[in-house]
């Protein structure tokens, strides 16, 4: 029974670590890779950093992306309500953004030949 009530009180800190002003990191995954397929020479070309490499957070309103690699990368943030694009940047290093409107909201990073994409809110 001790174990069932940890488990939940956890499952309740997480889906309520926003209100306390903790960072929600975003969940990306893989959605689409870009394979040379006539041209075995170009399959170096357009490689980006290692998907495990980029991280994604949000805290309130405010959005961060970093990557420990030195390629460039590509955000776009679209307001799944609306369609509209709220931040597109390009960066290397790290980006910071605030989102003003409370909603829901896709991040798709797009580095290389590879396109991470992740869901998250805004309160």
């Amino acid at each position: 029974m001790k174990k069932v009530l940890f488990i939940a009180l956890f499952l309740l800190g997480i889906s309520n670590a926003s209100m306390f002003g903790m960072v929600q990191e975003i969940i990306l995954s893989e959605m689409y890779t870009i394979m040379p397929l006539d041209d075995p020479g170009n399959e170096t070309i357009g490689e980006g950093p290692d998907p495990n490499q980029i991280r994604a957070t949000i805290d309130n309103t405010r959005l961060h992306v970093n990557t420990s690699t030195a390629y460039p990368l590509y955000v776009e943030v679209i307001d799944q309500e609306t369609g509209e694009v709220v931040v597109e940047e390009e960066f290397v290093d790290e980006i910071e953004a605030t989102i003003d409107q409370a909603g829901s909201y896709t991040i798709q990073i797009y580095s290389g030949n590879t396109i991470m994409t992740g869901e998250f809110e805004v309160e």
